[in-house]
């Protein structure tokens, strides 16, 4: 039924009805509106809230905004689950997403065959425990925390290589590697997903020139 209609229809069922006196006087086209407003609220009520129970909604609501708001950044996920390795020896912070797949990467795995598990990169207590090793700190290959904590904004202004099985990143003093399809528990579940497996120190400054790495172009024409 279209909006016009509904308002006939309903001004038929008003001026039959005792309370039409009030609209003695006024033009039919007035009356119509009215009667379609009051319609139109009818239909918001009922396919929004199906209840006049507003007020459990908007506690719902704010429930909600208060909890986004107060939801720690990736960074704040980051320094806390290397504070509970620095304190403890291991963090028991689930998986966390620290933002989208870049284009560069999910465009070259399209292209190439590369099977990417999931669209955001992922990161985890386990290979965040991974970089610091005490064989690494032995070796001189650990990065820095604040490294780390900087990675998720950072990578998008380092280089990008595939060496066959994984996505480098690097910023010419340290690589980040990241695994596209690596399979890992989340809570109880078995998944596969795009995450963060290990960073380490370049100790060759050539070593980006061996043949099994392919660097991986920005689109400028997408920029």
């Amino acid at each position: 039924m279209h909006a016009h209609d509904m308002s006939v229809s309903v001004f038929e069922v008003y001026k039959n009805r005792p309370d039409s006196l009030k609209f003695r006087g006024c033009r039919e086209s007035t009356v119509q509106r009215y009667c379609f407003f009051l319609n139109f609220q009818k239909i918001i009520r009922f396919f929004i809230f199906n209840s006049n129970d507003f007020s459990t909604f908007a506690s719902v609501y704010e429930k909600r905004r208060v909890m986004d708001a107060e939801k720690p950044t990736v960074e704040t996920l980051i320094a806390t689950v290397l504070s509970d390795i620095q304190q403890k020896g291991y963090s028991s912070i689930q998986p966390f997403d620290i933002g989208e797949i870049e284009e560069r990467m999910m465009l070259f795995a399209q292209a190439n065959g590369v099977t990417l598990g999931s669209d955001r990169l992922y990161m985890s207590a386990k290979q965040l425990q991974h970089c610091m090793r005490a064989s690494k700190f032995a070796k001189g290959l650990v990065v820095s925390p604040n490294e780390l904590i900087l990675f998720p904004a950072n990578r998008f202004q380092m280089e990008l290589y595939y060496d066959g099985e994984c996505f480098i990143y690097t910023d010419g003093q340290s690589k980040f590697i990241v695994h596209p399809n690596y399979k890992m528990k989340v809570s109880r579940d078995i998944v596969k997903l795009v995450n963060f497996i290990t960073a380490t120190r370049i100790k060759d400054p050539a070593e980006f020139t061996l043949p099994k790495y392919i660097k991986i172009e920005t689109d400028r024409n997408s920029m």
